[in-house]
């Protein structure tokens, strides 16, 4: 899959191939169609927050569900899902239906 990576501090980020993950039990994949980039990020790249590099980056995404582990009963393939970083989201009101 494809996927926004920095490769070290302070580098540029490089839009590349890495290893589609598998989904444990009670986890999905999504399949992105668009992320937000926020200023977190930006901290990502600067290398501003622990962890290690190479980082996958883009945290806010919203796409289709690609895959589901074993225990997931909630959500299907093909389910439209966003992924919300600070606030949660209803599921009904217009904004969340489109």
């Amino acid at each position: 899959m494809k996927a926004a990576v920095v490769t070290a501090p302070n580098e540029k980020w490089r839009i590349q191939e890495v290893p589609t993950p598998n989904p444990g039990p009670t986890q999905v994949l999504i399949r992105i169609r668009a992320s937000g980039i926020c200023f977190t990020d930006v901290h990502q790249t600067k290398g501003e927050l622990p962890g290690p590099f190479p980082r996958v980056l883009g945290h806010e995404p919203v796409g289709e569900i690609a895959a589901v582990g074993a225990g997931v009963r909630a959500r299907r393939v093909g389910d439209r899902v966003g992924v919300a970083w600070v606030m949660s989201t209803c599921g009904r009101c217009e904004w969340c239906l489109r």
